[in-house]
């Protein structure tokens, strides 16, 4: 009969991630959600815009036609 005895230095230990692992990972994800939250404000800030602009083109008779030569020399 064969009897196998492993060693305790062969046996991977498992360590806890350290504190500044720790801080960086939390630093790093507040960044991305201040990022992303970022990114949604400016969208809804331009699809307003966006809004906005084609609602004035298309109820002013201020904005120039297709056909009308434009108010500057080129």
């Amino acid at each position: 009969m064969t009897t196998a005895v492993f060693s305790s230095s062969l046996v991977r230990k498992e360590q806890a991630p350290s504190k500044l692992s720790q801080l960086a990972a939390r630093v790093a994800a507040a960044l991305m959600e201040s990022r992303a939250r970022s990114a949604t404000r400016e969208l809804r800030r331009h699809e307003a815009f966006m809004t906005d602009l084609a609602r004035r083109q298309d109820h002013s008779p201020l904005f120039l036609d297709q056909s009308e030569p434009l108010p500057f020399k080129i």
